[in-house]
C-alpha cells in the first residue's frame, strides 16, 4: 500500500527524487496486483518499466484500495451516464466532472466504459516531472492513444494534454486557487456541475493550511460535489511511528496526518464545512464489509495469505473518507452504498 505524494514544491533535487518515486511505487503496486490477476486494470503496465511481484499483504491492500476508489468512480460516471440525454452531443453531453488530484499513473480514465468517458470531464492534476511522463507514456502507446478524444492536443512543452472530456494538467497543488483553478476553468471546468473529487495519498503530504484551502474552494465554489479520499490514519501507535519514520526515512513527511489523525477527524473536516454527509471507515473494516465474500474467495485463490494479523494491522492505518455537500442527484445513487 504504497504512498503517492501530490504535484508539490520541491526545496531540492533529492526531494524532487523523493515525489516522483512515491508515484513508481504506487504504479508497481497496482502492477503487480493486475498481473496477478486482483485487479482488472490492462493500462497500468504501460506505466511501469521495472515490474516486481509485491508481497501478498501488499496485493491485497492495493486491491481494497483500487475497489474503493473505482466503486465510486465507476457508481457516479454510472448515474451521470443515465441521466445524459443520447441525442445530445459535443459539450452538452459532458454533464458530470472528476477531478484527480495528484494523479500520478493513475489509469482511472481509461478503465471507464466508452459512454461513462463521454458523459463526464475528466481533469487529472500533478506537477510537470510527473504529467510529461504520463503524457509521453500515453501518446506512444498506440492502444491508449486512442481512446483519448479526437480533439486531443499535447501542449506546455509535453507536459500537458488538453481536449473536451480529458485534461492532464501540470500545477502545484498549494497553488490551488491561483494556479490550479485558473488551468480547471480554461480547460471547461464548470462549478455548477456534479463534479466527484478523487484524492489518494495526497491531501495528507500537504500541510493542513494548503489541504484546507482546496477543500475550502471546493466547499464554496462547487454546490453540487463529492469526494472520495483514501489517506493514512493513527499516527500515535507503534505502527504510525514507524510508517512515519519508513517515510521520513525517504524524504516524505506526512503533513497533515496529525491535524486529521482519525476516522471520526477525517469525516468531521467535511462536517464542520457544513457538507451533507461524511463518512470514514478504515481499510481492514472496507475489506470486511464493502467487498462481497464471493470476491474474496476469489482473491484467496489467487495467494494465500497467511499474514492476516499483519494486514489488518497494516490496514487499520489507512482509510476511505467519502463526503458529498448535497444529498442531491448523482451522490445519492453513486455513494448510496458508501454512506
Amino acid at each position: 500500500m504504497e504512498n503517492r505524494a501530490p504535484g508539490r514544491r520541491s526545496p531540492n533535487n533529492n526531494s524532487d527524487a523523493a515525489v516522483q518515486e512515491t508515484s513508481n511505487d504506487a504504479a508497481v503496486s497496482r502492477e503487480s496486483a493486475a498481473r496477478l490477476g486482483y485487479i482488472d486494470d490492462p493500462w497500468i503496465g504501460s506505466f511501469v518499466k521495472y515490474p516486481q511481484r509485491r508481497a501478498p499483504l501488499i496485493n491485497r491492500g492495493t486491491y481494497s484500495r483500487f475497489h474503493g476508489i473505482q466503486c465510486a468512480l465507476k457508481r457516479f460516471a454510472e448515474a451521470i451516464h443515465s441521466t445524459q440525454e443520447p441525442q445530445t452531443a459535443g459539450d452538452a453531453s459532458v454533464i458530470g466532472q472528476v477531478v484527480v488530484l495528484g494523479a500520478g499513473m493513475d489509469t482511472s480514465f481509461f478503465l471507464l466504459p466508452e459512454k461513462q468517458r463521454t458523459a463526464v470531464r475528466f481533469f487529472e492534476i500533478d506537477f510537470p516531472d510527473i504529467t510529461a511522463k504520463k503524457a509521453a507514456t500515453i501518446w506512444r502507446k498506440r492502444a491508449l492513444r486512442s481512446m483519448l478524444p479526437a480533439d486531443t492536443a499535447v501542449v506546455a512543452g509535453g507536459t500537458e494534454l488538453h481536449s473536451n472530456t480529458f485534461n492532464l494538467l501540470a500545477a502545484d497543488l498549494r497553488d490551488f486557487e491561483s494556479t490550479v483553478v485558473p488551468k480547471l476553468h480554461s480547460r471547461g471546468f464548470d462549478s455548477s456541475r456534479p463534479t466527484l473529487f478523487i484524492s489518494e495519498c495526497v491531501l495528507i503530504y500537504l500541510d493542513p493550511e494548503h489541504s484546507d484551502a482546496i477543500l475550502d474552494w471546493i466547499t464554496h465554489n462547487v454546490p453540487s460535489a463529492g469526494i472520495i479520499t483514501y489517506e493514512q490514519i493513527l499516527p500515535d501507535d507503534r505502527f504510525g511511528q514507524m510508517m512515519i519514520e519508513n517515510l521520513r526515512s525517504r524524504g516524505l513527511e506526512l503533513r497533515g496526518l496529525h491535524a486529521y489523525p482519525t476516522l471520526e477527524s477525517t469525516a468531521q473536516r467535511f462536517l464542520s464545512r457544513g457538507w451533507h454527509t461524511a463518512r470514514a471507515v478504515d481499510l481492514a473494516d472496507y475489506h470486511d464489509t464493502c467487498v462481497e465474500p464471493s470476491e474474496r474467495e476469489r482473491l484467496a485463490r489467487i495467494e494465500f495469505l497467511d499474514e492476516w494479523e499483519e494486514f489488518r494491522l497494516l490496514a487499520r492505518h489507512y482509510a476511505f473518507t467519502f463526503a458529498c455537500t448535497s444529498d442531491s442527484h448523482p451522490f445519492t445513487t453513486a455513494l448510496k452504498y458508501l454512506l
